[in-house]
């Protein structure tokens, strides 16, 4: 496996070291053996540019979505924490400086395959070329960790990565209005912005869970204490509790995971939940030319499997209860976004 980031070499464990690596490819079966206990759904949000989907593409390379290679690469250059990169980021900023005149052709590349490699969930052709996030994206994970309730230790984790721009702010009400907590993101050199300010408002108006981390914390411009003590200040986030973060090279991943499952609370199961009754949200909608409707849902009560039949429950209107739409619709195909869609037959 190539790695590009020649400041952190790969370390090769022994047998007895070697960590075990849980990826919820491996387990599609499983699945319904997570209790909700033991579900996290949660968002990132942050002004635009602030490294939004660089990160979220991190933590599915951490979770092992997009390989076990990849997951065991992501895990030994995540093993280097912040306090050890800060005692020789000022020797690595150095010996960048030095070299940058003779390779500066070899290293431009080398941030383009970086930057390739780390916007995975901008599928759309205007979000890759202008390298911004125009419309939200899900994908769920697994991870193993302590407070986890299941024989497995397994914590099911679904993420949504949001635009940070003003225009695209419909998205981002829509996203906060499927999770129960959100990671808002403040960059090391930019600092607070309008849209860090309007999406936190949106979060904390919604009595959403906020976990502040600081993106980009390797570049030499970088003011991690500045920023951390202004976001400290605005906002009430004690300075301990800001997470320090960096996408390229791999910083604070497991941090943030960990956060999420310690911090972040499990939905809330129906008060009239009977355990058959089909009850499902729709976060998002589009159409597709092969395929006719695709549907995003967030499947409250029930099972639901292909082939079935769907009906669509309109809103109460003037207090008279919500009332079962007249048409009804066959489910084609069903599965999980990872980001990748994984056919999988039936959800529950």
């Amino acid at each position: 496996h190539q790695v590009h980031n020649q400041q952190q070499p790969c370390r090769n464990f022994s047998k007895e070291e070697t960590p075990q690596l849980v990826s919820i490819t491996d387990h599609l079966d499983e699945l319904h053996k997570i209790p909700l206990a033991d579900v996290r759904n949660f968002c990132i949000i942050a002004h635009v540019d602030h490294g939004k989907s660089s990160l979220a593409s991190r933590l599915l390379e951490y979770t092992g979505n997009l390989g076990h290679d990849r997951q065991a690469t992501a895990h030994q250059l995540g093993e280097k924490t912040t306090s050890e990169y800060n005692q020789d980021e000022s020797s690595a900023i150095t010996t960048n400086n030095s070299t940058s005149t003779e390779t500066g052709i070899k290293s431009s590349s080398k941030h383009k395959e970086i930057k390739e490699e780390i916007t995975l969930l901008d599928t759309l052709k205007v979000e890759r070329e202008r390298g911004i996030t125009v419309k939200a994206s899900a994908a769920s994970m697994l991870y193993k960790h302590p407070s986890a309730t299941n024989e497995q230790g397994w914590i099911l984790l679904n993420m949504v990565d949001t635009p940070g721009h003003a225009d695209f702010g419909v998205e981002v009400s829509k996203s906060l209005s499927s999770i129960e907590g959100a990671v808002l993101l403040f960059d090391s050199v930019q600092g607070v912005q309008a849209q860090t300010l309007s999406v936190y408002d949106k979060a904390k108006a919604l009595g959403k869970q906020i976990l502040p981390a600081l993106t980009k914390i390797d570049i030499p411009s970088a003011r991690p204490l500045e920023v951390a003590l202004a976001v400290s200040d605005l906002f009430a986030f004690d300075p301990d509790t800001i997470m320090k973060t960096s996408a390229r090279n791999r910083i604070g991943v497991k941090e943030l995971l960990d956060s999420v499952c310690d911090n972040i609370p499990p939905p809330s199961p129906l008060s009239d939940d009977d355990g058959a009754t089909l009850r499902a949200k729709v976060i998002d909608s589009w159409f597709e030319p092969r395929r006719g409707v695709v549907c995003l849902v967030r499947l409250l009560s029930g099972t639901l499997s292909e082939n079935d039949r769907i009906s669509i429950v309109e809103p109460s209107i003037d207090g008279k209860g919500p009332k079962v739409g007249k048409d009804n619709y066959s489910v084609q195909e069903i599965g999980l976004v990872m980001p990748e869609r994984i056919r999988t037959g039936t959800l529950q």
